[in-house]
């Protein structure tokens, strides 16, 4: 087995980079996870796992871990780099660690869009110093990027794993243990998320059904109006929502009488109300939650050419927790399957719910179909399970990503340590008015304008004997008998 090193440059910011990393660790026992702590992030202590952090602005500390990486471990997988607001001696001092590394050396970049991309330091000589970089689509603006600024570092597409057994172990309930009629939305403070997508459909179709939905990880940050006011704006913009169609906990407003959250509100929901709305979780807690929840949702979307076929790791705990998943629409119109080749919408065995402005009240008859048949709900949610296990486990994905780096490297050589460069941190850096891309719109979901079309870049060709998995491989065929006969 592989020793394989994961460096979070950014450190650990309890988010879903980290959740990656842990789920890789977790499927691939000889692997230890590196993470800077240069600076410290409000949802650091979310996620609990063996981790060797250190200051990479302390050289000695940096070196220390260049050492160990070198003299230990078979590859490193860099999952994050220092933002440009960590010390630039931090900046510095990663780069070298980077181009210090005598081994294999790959990026997982799991940034979607220019406007986080933006926000990496010496983003650029990183790039250039590892020996792949592994992206889940090579249409993003990932891509567009480093052909703009002469990257020649190959790229491979990969998608990230979910240990999926474990989490069922740990998690799943019988099904009489469920509330019928939980809805259980597990997200962040981003429109890519679907906040507003979920809270609209429980105030126009849920909430008169006897519903509680709930919705869980929002951020009482800078943008925290969005959710809740046109425009934004929190003093002159109108209400998006009425005040019974909102129970707001994640930022609450004075001139409302609405109170502070405290956690003994969890489980007092009343069904019937308005839409929960919860600051952040600690992962463990919250998926014991989830479990008892009948329905999970994450409504995660992007451009059409962006997914690639990866799905995210709250789409996995969804699925894992035992809920119905309730994914967005537009996602399951263009993620293909791996095992069946379909978009998961073309798939009738998906154990899935799709959904977007468009199917509201469809979407509303099912559910209150699955709520009032645990029978059925108890076969959705197992076919479902298989589905999603099948797309994307850690035992298939991992290998993936190890086998990427591994082909690579087998075509053309390591780069091995480098001599350190003394570029400016604002050299060749990504700027914050680069173009931005929205999200799609529900009514429009697979139009994409011609204007907004990246340059595209080629996935490195390897050599035909090498794209076979070894002992491990995954019997697709087997798998695609089984899924159709559930």
């Amino acid at each position: 087995m592989k020793k394989i090193a994961i460096i979070l440059g950014r450190g650990v910011e309890g988010c879903g980079v980290t959740r990656c990393a842990l789920e890789f660790q977790k499927a691939t026992p000889n692997t230890k996870i590196f993470a800077t702590i240069d600076k410290k992030w409000a949802r650091r202590d979310t996620m609990v796992f063996d981790k060797d952090e250190f200051t990479c602005a302390n050289t000695e500390e940096m070196t220390r871990v260049l050492d160990e990486v070198n003299q230990n471990f078979d590859m490193a997988l860099i999952y994050s780099v220092p933002s440009k607001k960590h010390p630039e001696e931090c900046q510095t001092n990663f780069v070298k660690l980077v181009q210090g590394i005598d081994l294999p050396k790959a990026i997982v970049q799991l940034d979607h869009k220019m406007q986080s991309l933006s926000r990496n330091g010496k983003f650029d000589e990183i790039c250039k110093s590892v020996d792949v970089l592994m992206t889940h689509s090579l249409e993003s603006d990932f891509t567009r990027w480093a052909v703009r600024e002469s990257v020649d570092t190959p790229f491979a597409k990969m998608a990230l794993g979910f240990t999926y057994d474990d989490h069922r172990e740990k998690y799943w309930l019988p099904i009489e243990q469920q509330d019928s009629k939980t809805v259980r939305w597990i997200g962040r403070l981003s429109g890519w998320k679907g906040p507003n997508l979920m809270m609209d459909f429980h105030a126009k179709e849920l909430m008169s059904q006897g519903y509680i939905t709930v919705l869980e990880g929002l951020e009482a940050s800078i943008g925290w109006a969005g959710i809740l006011y046109e425009k934004g704006d929190n003093k002159n913009g109108k209400p998006l929502y009425q005040d019974n169609e909102i129970v707001n906990y994640f930022r609450p407003r004075k001139e409302l009488n609405e109170t502070k959250f405290d956690e003994s509100l969890y489980g007092k929901e009343t069904h019937g109300a308005g839409a929960y709305l919860y600051p952040p979780y600690t992962n463990v807690d919250c998926m014991e939650r989830m479990a008892k929840s009948a329905f999970g949702s994450d409504l995660y979307h992007l451009k059409p050419h962006m997914y690639g076929n990866n799905i995210e790791n709250c789409h996995a705990e969804v699925v894992a927790s035992g809920t119905i998943p309730i994914f967005h629409k537009h996602f399951c119109d263009n993620v293909i399957h791996r095992v069946t080749g379909n978009p998961v919408t073309k798939d009738n065995h998906s154990g899935t719910i799709g959904l977007d402005h468009s199917n509201f009240q469809e979407s509303r008859e099912l559910m209150l179909k699955l709520s009032n048949d645990p029978t059925m709900r108890d076969e959705w949610r197992e076919m479902s399970f298989e589905y999603w296990k099948a797309h994307s486990d850690a035992s298939i994905c991992t290998l993936e990503i190890i086998e990427n780096l591994e082909n690579i490297v087998k075509k053309n050589g390591a780069k091995g340590a480098q001599e350190t460069s003394n570029a400016s941190s604002n050299d060749n850096q990504l700027s914050m008015f680069d173009t931005i891309e929205t999200t799609p719109n529900d009514n429009n979901t697979n139009q994409v304008k011609s204007e907004e079309k990246v340059d595209t870049v080629k996935e490195e060709p390897l050599p035909k004997e090498e794209t076979k998995t070894g002992t491990n491989t995954v019997d697709y065929s087997a798998l695609l008998d089984e899924l159709k006969n559930l």
